[in-house]
Parts: C-alpha cells; structure tokens; sequence
C-alpha cells in the first residue's frame, strides 16, 4: 500500500474507481425505495385517484355536506398542511407529488395508506376526536399530524 500511494501513477486510478464506486452506491441509495413497507387495511389502501383540488390556502379541501373531506399533498418530501385538522368522520386524502415513494403510517397503528408512488393517492377515515401522529415509513424525517375535533 506504501507504494501505491508513492507512485501517483497508481494512486489516481485507485481514487478514481473509489470515488465510481461511492458515486454509484450513492444513486442506487437514492433512487431505490424500500420494497418492503407498505401493506394496510381495506379501508386504507392505495387508490389511484386524483387528489381532491385544494380549496383556499392550507391545502385543506372545502367540506362537503355530510363530513367533509381533508387533502394532503405529500411534495419536498413533507406532508402539507401540517397539520391537518377535520372533523370526526372525515375521509382523508394523502396524494404523493414527489418522485420518490411514500406511506402515512400514524404512530398508533390506525392507518396506513401503504407505499404510494407518485401521483397515487391513499385514504383513511377517522372516526375518534384527538391528535394522531404520523410518519413516512420509508423516510423516517417526514411527519405529520392528523387532529380530529
């Protein structure tokens, strides 16, 4: 190794291959997604529905008659509105605008919209008044919360 690395003639060649090396385990890093995550229940699997048009500012859509419907756009790899707030009963909608793949997974385990590709959208329906925290299963530095009045 002393050698090498007193002959130039062989130290850039080595540097290059390394820095290929680590370039390349860097992009695959990246554009891969774990394959693993995901999963859900009935109520909230994946669909492949547009995301409901937000109405006004905090990305919240208007409430219909009936319960009301909450979207959050998942773009730049954060959940928006944070936080949401609706009212019990209300469907939400999470629709995924980035290229990388993404799940809201609550904290407590009452819903999962499972992996979401880009531009699908997941829902869940929350019945019980209260806070509840969620994540991105895949990029741990995401969260959210969902309040429920």
């Amino acid at each position: 190794m002393a050698q090498i690395l007193q002959d130039r003639s062989k130290l850039v060649p080595l540097l290059v291959v390394s820095v290929a090396i680590a370039v390349g385990a860097t992009l695959i890093i990246l554009l891969t997604g774990d394959e693993t995550s995901g999963g859900g229940s009935a109520s909230s699997a994946p669909t492949e529905q547009p995301a409901q048009p937000a109405g006004g500012t905090g990305g919240q859509a208007p409430a219909p008659a009936g319960g009301g419907a909450g979207a959050v756009e998942i773009i730049d790899f954060k959940f928006d509105p944070e936080p949401i707030t609706v009212k019990a009963g209300t469907e939400i909608q999470w629709t995924n605008a980035d290229s990388a793949p993404h799940t809201a997974t609550a904290d407590d385990g009452s819903f999962d919209t499972g992996e979401l590709a880009e531009g699908e959208t997941g829902t869940a329906t929350l019945d019980q008044p209260g806070e509840i925290s969620y994540v991105c299963d895949i990029h741990p530095f995401m969260t959210g919360t969902v309040v429920v009045e």
